[in-house]
């Protein structure tokens, strides 16, 4: 069954991205904001998306197959700090129908 995210959720998942990227990719908490880019400004890989989806995962206990969260970023391509909360709002909201309102 499908969950709605508060507010205060949002920013929990949103401050939380900030922070593992932080930690993740060596970068001072400050300079990471929503339009701060991954890959160009972070100098991330595209692996640290899936980590941080697993991350998100466990903390939510979202079962989602990697596989189709694979096929929705291929479709909603993020760059930004701000794309990725995005998302992980989808799949933490959406599980597995995640593309069932894009007809996939």
């Amino acid at each position: 069954m499908p969950r709605v995210l508060s507010a205060d959720e949002k920013k929990e998942i949103y401050e939380h991205i900030r922070e593992f990227l932080s930690d993740e990719l060596d970068v001072p908490l400050e300079s990471i904001g929503r339009d701060t880019k991954i890959i160009d400004d972070l100098k991330g890989d595209s692996m640290i998306y899936l980590e941080l989806v697993e991350d998100f995962k466990k903390k939510y206990d979202v079962k989602v197959e990697i596989a189709l969260i694979g096929r929705y970023l291929q479709k909603h391509p993020v760059y930004t700090v701000g794309q990725t909360a995005g998302v992980v709002y989808d799949i933490v909201e959406r599980g597995d129908n995640l593309l069932a309102s894009e007809g996939a």
